[in-house]
């Protein structure tokens, strides 16, 4: 992601933020006298179950549109992660589920393109849902079933394999993932070490 260049509240060209001789990995606003910070955008979805089936969607907005997802999209203010993902998830899909309900399953860091995932699980008894308008249609799809040659962003199909497999075996880890450009790493929250 190229960096912020310009202050957002002013429009002044932004610098480099030099504080004790150090240049932060942030910028600074000579105008307003403040620095400026261009945090991650936070993206928060919903693995949602029926049996061995998962609720996908199919994108009805760029970028990606017409190709499949898990239901997700991004935090906003004055929201908790559940209920984004909990908003979202009835956005897109028609399916109420209070935030309560929703179990954490995979946090992670997307260096490459500045995001902030946190997934979370639910399980539902019904097979019912109903495209919203960020959405073509909705389908529960088991592992044999996916379009997988359809999927909006194949970069994270490891984290969907994960949730079929934990589907099949009916236990649940957290998982933790760190995306940099040409590496992905993997591993349930209980193998990291502070």
């Amino acid at each position: 992601m190229p960096p912020l260049r310009y202050c957002p509240e002013c429009g002044a060209a932004l610098q480099p933020h030099v504080v004790a001789g150090e240049t932060r990995n942030h910028s600074y606003c000579s105008r307003c006298q403040a620095p400026r910070y261009d945090h991650p955008m936070v993206v928060v979805t919903c693995f949602v179950a029926n049996g061995n089936r998962l609720l996908w969607v199919q994108r009805d907005l760029e970028p990606k549109r017409g190709a499949w997802a898990i239901p997700g999209g991004y935090l906003e203010a004055g929201e908790t992660l559940a209920q984004g993902a909990a908003r979202e998830l009835h956005e897109e899909a028609g399916i109420a589920l209070p935030a309560e309900q929703l179990q954490l399953y995979m946090t992670g860091s997307i260096t490459f393109i500045n995001q902030v995932y946190v997934a979370f699980r639910a399980t539902v008894d019904s097979d019912y849902y109903l495209a919203g308008v960020e959405s073509q249609d909705c389908a529960f799809f088991s592992r044999e079933q996916c379009p997988w040659q359809d999927v909006a962003y194949p970069e994270v199909n490891e984290t969907i394999v994960q949730a079929y497999d934990d589907l099949d075996s009916g236990s649940f880890d957290v998982w933790q993932a760190e995306m940099t450009e040409g590496r992905y790493d993997f591993l349930p929250v209980s193998q990291f070490r502070c």
